[in-house]
């Protein structure tokens, strides 16, 4: 199955790293020591900042502490996908995730609007598998900075909860979104994507034709919206769609592999056999040229003399 997402991002290890956030001097001088694992003066300098005159200073130590206690609580975290199979990777104990939020919830109480602390807050949330928790502080993030553009910074989160196989999880976000962003054809067609992934066409038809309505040229809207024809088996419109996605994307740059997933449809739901094989003859690797592989006649049985 090839369902396109938008925006994946690679997952950062701490707030300060994470895309697009510059490092103060402040940050600097706490993020050598914490590089060092000079774990007891990273705890002294930050917790001094906190009586500091400055707030942003203040916001800094909370930015700090956060990042300590994830440094001293990295473990390998195996977490199960909703569609099945699993992913290992870095995570982090119980323990120090909710220091984290500890500290992630006192910055932002300090500096609402500081989108390096909501990002950072999110990842905590994504990687630690609290994606209840995830979807409340998405939900008060936007709330909280409503200017901010969707397509470039919330909506990466639904991409990666793609990658990691958490397909439930970025729906509920993409719904939040949604309720935030009722135009944006991004997320209105990555709510489809979900639903075509989950299984579930009959859901997904309806966003995705207004993801299309919204943003006829775009390419993955409209091969999505294709796949959920074909999943509910409307052939023709399947075919339409399927058409102007490729005409949109000729070179798979958005969508690759869509053209040997096309002629497999035309194979198996066209049953045009000699059209799929010269399409898979261009687009598949031998082993998914089935539409080239002559049937064998049916045995003769032999006869006694």
């Amino acid at each position: 199955m090839l369902t396109v997402m938008r925006l994946p991002l690679s997952i950062c290890l701490f707030i300060s790293t994470l895309p697009g956030v510059g490092q103060s001097p402040l940050t600097h001088q706490w993020g050598n020591l914490l590089d060092q694992k000079k774990y007891g003066q990273v705890e002294r300098l930050c917790t001094s900042w906190t009586h500091d005159e400055n707030m942003d200073t203040q916001v800094e130590a909370q930015k700090c502490l956060a990042n300590l206690a994830l440094s001293k609580g990295q473990q390998l975290t195996l977490m199960g996908g909703d569609q099945g199979g699993g992913s290992l990777g870095e995570g982090y104990t119980p323990a120090a995730v909710d220091a984290a939020l500890k500290h992630l919830n006192e910055g932002l109480r300090l500096a609402p609007h500081d989108l390096s602390i909501h990002e950072g807050r999110l990842h905590v949330l994504e990687v630690s598998g609290r994606f209840d928790e995830m979807a409340k502080a998405l939900d008060e993030s936007v709330t909280m900075m409503p200017e901010t553009d969707v397509s470039q910074v919330w909506l990466p989160y639904t991409a990666e909860l793609f990658d990691m196989g958490q397909a439930s999880a970025g729906l509920k976000l993409c719904l939040i979104l949604n309720s935030h962003y009722p135009d944006s054809h991004e997320v209105i067609g990555n709510i489809g994507a979900f639903y075509n992934i989950l299984k579930q066409p009959e859901e997904s038809l309806p966003y995705l034709k207004k993801a299309v309505d919204l943003a006829p040229n775009d390419p993955m809207d409209n091969w999505n919206l294709a796949r959920a024809y074909d999943y509910a088996n409307q052939i023709d419109d399947a075919e339409k769609s399927y058409a102007k996605a490729l005409a949109l994307d000729p070179e798979q740059k958005e969508m690759p592999g869509s053209k040997c997933l096309y002629a497999e449809f035309v194979e198996n739901k066209l049953h045009e056999r000699d059209r799929a094989c010269k399409l898979q003859k261009a687009a598949c690797e031998a082993n998914r040229q089935t539409a080239c592989v002559a049937s064998e006649p049916p045995a003769t049985p032999a006869l006694k003399p």
